[in-house]
């Protein structure tokens, strides 16, 4: 089944600048203890502090039902700042930089840089972007078995849902580091529908060697000259009113960003708010009809992704999130605007 047409906008939207990422900045982290197997709070804050506070440099691919992309990350964290550089290595030539939450997104082609902030989404490998109390409101933890990936001896940490609003998450760690080295999302015929995997993965500032902060900030100035910037996106990614509200969310999921944006082919601002449970995210797109056009009602599952399509008055509202198509529609089902 193909996306609707309509939600290919909106996916572009969330998702122009992802070829992969990281998360906030902390200082370099000393080698952690392995978290006791029974302490699951500690086990995901150690998952989420490795992709964070460590250094690391290697290629992992991404893979969503038949189609799959590689990328080249290194990553660093040095005088509490973070830096990264993801190389796309299949299809059109990408590059990020991103230093602590700005993001510097080159496209060859067209000789532009865009300007973006992180918001939500995948990023390999620093998913878990709530707080392990906020993760286990809605997933069971525990500690499945070891494998050998990569070179890398890793752990695989189940997050199993407590309820049919979201997916399965499979999470392999490198038992040395906590850095994930591979993490699956399963759906609930148990099918893979998403999967991280590093193919190479060299870990400690031995890895990073020949990168620092001079490297990467003489990347960002070598690319100044002969090259547009367009910063619409880092802009418009300010939390605002946008006059709509979510009554009785799926339960787990927490609004985290409320913006106006602008998209290509519109006349006018369309309202985005973002909710998410640490792991899934889900995107609200509320945007008027035009010329007195029908309101679209209707909404599917494909892969990962699940969209819901709901008229409220004379504005449509698009539902577009990695869950169950059920989480989607009671999502779209309480989007009102706010009694004035």
């Amino acid at each position: 089944m193909m996306l609707h047409p309509m939600l290919s906008r909106y996916l572009k939207c969330i998702s122009a600048c992802l070829i992969g990422a990281g998360a906030h900045a902390f200082a370099q982290a000393q080698p952690q203890p392995q978290a006791a197997a029974s302490d699951p709070a500690a086990i995901l804050q150690r998952i989420s502090n490795a992709a964070r506070e460590l250094s690391y440099a290697g290629v992992f691919v991404h893979s969503i039902a038949e189609n799959s992309n590689a990328s080249r990350i290194t990553h660093i964290s040095s005088h509490g700042e973070e830096w990264e550089k993801i190389e796309s290595l299949d299809g059109p030539a990408r590059e990020i930089i991103r230093r602590n939450e700005e993001m510097y997104c080159y496209q060859p082609d067209s000789k532009t840089m865009r300007l973006d902030r992180r918001i939500s989404g995948k990023f390999f490998p620093a998913l878990l972007n709530g707080t392990p109390q906020s993760i286990m409101e809605s997933y069971r933890v525990r500690v499945g078995s070891t494998e050998r990936i990569s070179g890398h001896d890793c752990q695989w940490v189940i997050l199993e849902p407590k309820d049919a609003l979201r997916f399965l998450q499979n999470l392999c760690a490198e038992i040395g580091s906590g850095l994930l080295v591979r993490a699956k999302m399963l759906n609930n015929r148990n099918q893979v529908i998403e999967q991280f995997t590093f193919t190479e993965l060299r870990l400690g500032k031995d890895a990073t060697r020949d990168f620092g902060r001079s490297h990467f900030k003489s990347r960002l100035q070598e690319k100044q000259n002969g090259w547009q910037t367009d910063d619409s996106a880092q802009r418009e990614l300010k939390n605002t009113d946008t006059g709509w509200v979510v009554t009785s969310p799926p339960a787990g999921f927490k609004k985290i960003m409320e913006m106006k944006r602008t998209l290509a082919g519109k006349t006018q601002p369309v309202s985005h708010l973002v909710f998410s449970d640490g792991l899934a995210s889900i995107s609200v797109f509320v945007e008027p009809i035009q010329n007195g056009a029908k309101g679209l009602s209707n909404g599917a599952e494909d892969g990962m992704y699940s969209y819901a399509l709901r008229p409220v008055g004379d504005h449509q509202v698009t539902v577009l999130g990695e869950v169950p198509i059920g989480t989607a529609q009671m999502l779209a089902n309480g989007v009102l605007p706010k009694s004035r």
